[in-house]
């Protein structure tokens, strides 16, 4: 192996939302810093496509903008990056077609603000959903609330800690935390503009397998894409912005990161820390066929053409939603939790007819009408993927205080930093991993004693 070589102060591990949040506030501060990537691409776990004939961005990762996220709309309007708000009316089926969803909050809080506060006497999401709580009065608002947690969440009911979920799991009765957002030219311009001042500090296809580390001091061993070429960079510190589930991998898995000494002042975060799992499937028809008249009447509803969600119970893809308020004849369903883990094995193909299948049950219509309109569809499974091993993080039973363990530094060398690692209620967001890049920033800088 050739000697280390010292490129930077700082290495920035991953160079998705939080590392280039780190890497652009490190060099505004004129700190020489280098960001290592291991796909061939910037932006993680956002991944956006743009395809002829396609009139809006398509969102293989990260989509929605939720709730109040100040930090990020302040970049958005530095970048002068529109962002839409995403109203219009939520659906579900019924027995005589499709019914008015609008009040979807309202009937999850119904249970959401029934779970017990306080980590002391933590309990699974299952666990509580077990009790019954609303009675048979409230049997359908439990069964929205576990559809909720599997989907949103990307979560294991069984797993994931109903006192987490009572602080921050739901939105409750705030407005503004109900709404949702996006990045109107799509999620990776946002990406595009916090990677310009440090391009030429970006290396791509560039795999970290080891990370050997002392106070003040590390080395890092990576691989270029033809993997034979290996080399050792050094530097002062490292901020280490890979996922959850990469963090989680046993040593000689694809994707692994050996860490020398090992990482165990972060065992019992990562015990108590899971890498969620969802899968989407973008639908792109000839046309908004749902927001034609006639088929709204036989359906029995109104106001279709302005449906932004549609809510099931089917197992695969449960929730569906449109490009509204963008006129694109775009339907992308999602399915989360343990039924999402399951479609993992399964070819992409494969996973796009049970999609159809979903949707052609809910809309009442029978399965070749709707695959005769379908022009393309594409998906991307998160779960299997090396550098992801899953969508994003939640917090399992006793893991209140996991995120904050996470991102606590090692020595002044180690730093850490994703959306796991945000302690405010934000994990699994884009704000959430932005917030928390600037975070490791600004910890650096301190170690570094830079004024």
């Amino acid at each position: 192996m050739a000697p280390a070589r010292a490129s930077a102060d700082v290495l920035v591990i991953g160079a998705g939302a939080a590392g280039l949040a780190a890497c652009r506030a490190l060099h505004a501060e004129g700190i020489s810093v280098l960001v290592l990537e291991a796909r061939n691409r910037i932006g993680g776990r956002i991944w956006t496509l743009r395809k002829k004939g396609v009139v809006v961005p398509i969102e293989l990762g990260a989509e929605f903008v939720h709730g109040r996220a100040p930090g990020l709309d302040e970049l958005l309007n530095e970048a002068s990056l529109t962002k839409l708000d995403v109203s219009g009316h939520r659906f579900r089926p019924g027995a005589r077609g499709l019914g008015s969803f609008d009040d979807f909050w309202e009937r999850l809080d119904r249970i959401m603000r029934r779970l017990p506060r306080g980590s002391h006497h933590d309990q699974s999401f299952q666990d509580f959903l077990d009790r019954r709580p609303g009675g048979r009065s409230l049997a359908s608002e439990r069964h929205l609330a576990q559809q909720y947690v599997e989907g949103f969440h990307g979560a294991d009911t069984r797993l994931i800690s109903a006192a987490v979920l009572a602080e921050s799991g739901s939105p409750g009765d705030d407005l503004q935390e109900r709404r949702l957002g996006r990045v109107a030219p799509g999620y990776d311009r946002l990406i595009q503009w916090l990677a310009a001042p440090v391009a030429d500090r970006i290396r791509l296809a560039t795999t970290v397998s080891r990370v050997q580390w002392d106070a003040g001091a590390v080395s890092v061993t990576v691989a270029d894409s033809s993997v034979t070429n290996r080399r050792s960079i050094a530097a002062r510190a490292a901020i280490v912005t890979v996922p959850l589930g990469v963090l989680q991998l046993a040593d000689g898995s694809k994707g692994a990161i050996r860490f020398v000494p090992s990482l165990t002042q972060k065992s019992s975060a990562l015990e108590t820390l899971a890498s969620g799992a969802a899968r989407r499937v973008v639908l792109h028809f000839e046309d908004r066929f749902w927001s034609d008249e006639q088929f709204a009447k036989q359906r029995h509803a109104g106001e279709l053409d302005t449906m932004s969600f549609l809510h099931g119970t089917d197992r695969d893809f449960p929730t569906w939603w449109t490009a509204y308020p963008a006129a694109a004849p775009i339907l992308v369903g999602w399915c989360g939790g343990t039924r999402a883990r399951t479609l993992s094995a399964l070819a992409s193909g494969d996973v796009v007819e049970l999609a159809v299948d979903a949707l052609a049950r809910q809309l009442r219509m029978t399965r070749g009408r709707l695959k005769s309109r379908l022009r393309a569809a594409w998906t991307h499974d998160w779960d299997t993927d090396p550098f992801a091993r899953g969508a994003y993080s939640y917090q399992m039973v006793g893991g209140a205080d996991a995120p904050s363990a996470l991102a606590r530094p090692l020595r002044r060398t180690l730093f850490f930093a994703g959306e796991a690692t945000d302690a405010t209620g934000a994990t699994g967001t884009v704000h959430g991993a932005i917030a928390t890049g600037r975070r490791a920033a600004r910890q650096v800088m301190r170690a570094l004693e830079v004024r």
